[in-house]
């Protein structure tokens, strides 16, 4: 048993070290931005968010979408703003400027910390709002066209669905190792999930207040400083299942932890993106 055990923590190691590693050149969690239009216009209009200019135009505006209209947008721009779906910004943003239901979703690396909301009609009306500043990964605002006002999610309540989005697939994935490995009890569940919500709880604070601060060029090296952030978690969590699992072995019950750990790891940030995406629609 020891000897299989070992074989398959450093299989967990190397899983969690190759994964930490590869998110750094692809796709870890991004930034969104979610606006929701209320008595939205009548018309057709487009929205957009605003970045402040630090150069010339990067690409393209779409294709699909009306070229009158992006014209228009394109003409409503305050000087020193840059609208950032309508400039083709790359393979770091994606944004919906023609929205569905009144929800338009912008994520990806290069969202802009700071920004502003602009929506123009195709009568050729347009409005702009005020500078607002992202906090946390996710961010959602309210827009009232009929008053022309944004309002930006509480904090608090942001910081409660990010909390939600993170701990639902770690629960979801480590709960269904738990039962592989016949952990399954009232008991080891009650345990299970107060670990979790304490690291989870932790690990979303540390999203929130690290990753936006920084920016496409700083996140690998994040990135790469999760890696004993999370092997010091999976360590801590595995020596407390020693402690107070009961039905099986405590060796049993500590290669769950690190098991565990590593599979939610490596499997988490998809899920997350997936769980986040339908989130912050709602």
């Amino acid at each position: 048993m020891k000897k299989h055990g070992s074989r398959f923590l450093l299989l967990c190691l190397t899983a969690l070290f190759l994964t930490g590693t590869a998110h750094a050149n692809s796709m870890p969690p991004d930034y969104r931005v979610a606006v929701r239009v209320i008595n939205a216009p009548e018309e057709l209009y487009y929205l957009d968010l605003l970045k402040q200019l630090d150069g010339g135009r990067p690409g393209p505006a779409p294709e699909e979408l009306d070229p009158v209209l992006l014209e228009a947008m394109e003409q409503a721009e305050p000087e020193g703003w840059l609208a950032c779906t309508l400039s083709g910004m790359g393979d770091y943003f994606r944004g919906d400027m023609a929205g569905e239901n009144g929800l338009h979703v912008f994520h990806g690396l290069d969202a802009p910390k700071v920004f502003r909301i602009l929506i123009v009609t195709k009568s050729g009306e347009s409005w702009v709002s005020e500078p607002i500043e992202r906090e946390i990964l996710n961010t959602s605002v309210t827009v009232d066209w009929e008053t022309h006002t944004a309002r930006l999610k509480p904090k608090w309540v942001a910081m409660g669905v990010q909390l939600f989005a993170t701990l639902l697939p770690t629960l979801g994935i480590e709960g269904l190792v738990l039962m592989a490995f016949g952990l399954s009890s009232k008991r080891n569940w009650l345990v299970f999930l107060s670990v979790n919500l304490v690291t989870q709880g932790a690990l979303s604070l540390m999203l929130s207040s690290a990753l936006v601060q920084g920016s496409l060029y700083m996140l690998p090296f994040f990135l790469i400083f999760m890696i004993p952030v999370e092997l010091l978690i999976a360590a801590v969590e595995a020596n407390i299942y020693k402690l107070w699992f009961r039905g099986k072995s405590q060796r049993r019950a500590f290669w769950y932890g690190f098991a565990a750990n590593g599979i939610s790891y490596a499997l988490g940030w998809v899920v997350v993106n997936l769980v986040w995406a339908g989130l912050i629609s709602l």
